[in-house]
């Protein structure tokens, strides 16, 4: 199972985020939101603690690999940004 990364520190944006790959030629980016009522600091998604009625949305884009490659220089910057 891919790993997936737990966003819990603002909870009325909290989720989870997993990058695979599904599609060939293509790196997969998945975002689920779950509701700010839920306490995921101890839990995973696939836990029982995370009902699924708590999952508030969920997307699934496919991005090509210029794609992918722009958003990890955002993401950098964006890291740079809250370094400073």
């Amino acid at each position: 199972m891919p790993e997936k990364i737990k966003c819990h520190q603002v909870r009325y944006r909290q989720g989870f985020v997993e990058i695979t790959n599904v599609h060939a030629g293509c790196v997969n980016l998945e975002v689920w939101n779950i509701h700010p009522d839920t306490d995921i600091a101890e839990a995973s998604l696939e836990s029982s603690n995370i009902p699924d009625a708590a999952v508030i949305s969920n997307t699934e884009i496919e991005l090509n690999v210029p794609q992918a490659r722009r958003l990890i220089q955002l993401l950098q910057i964006a890291i740079d940004q809250v370094e400073k």
